[in-house]
């Protein structure tokens, strides 16, 4: 599973679901599902706008949890 590390990180830098959209120059539904940590999918685009909005890498935005049942 993967899973979306956004509201971490707009609790962090003490943002809300308007300032990712308007920061990040995205559309509210993409910035709402983020901030709520759902997504079925991110784009290349997307992604790096993230980082550079929070300034970390790749693995500070998504993480890898391997699923119970593959153990």
């Amino acid at each position: 599973m993967i899973k979306v590390r956004v509201p971490e990180l707009l609790e962090k830098h003490d943002l809300n679901i308007s300032d990712l959209m308007r920061k990040a120059d995205i559309a509210y539904a993409t910035a709402h599902k983020l901030a709520k940590g759902h997504g079925k999918g991110i784009s290349f685009e997307v992604l790096d706008t993230l980082c550079a909005l929070f300034d970390v890498g790749v693995s500070e935005i998504l993480e890898y949890i391997p699923d119970e049942e593959n153990n």
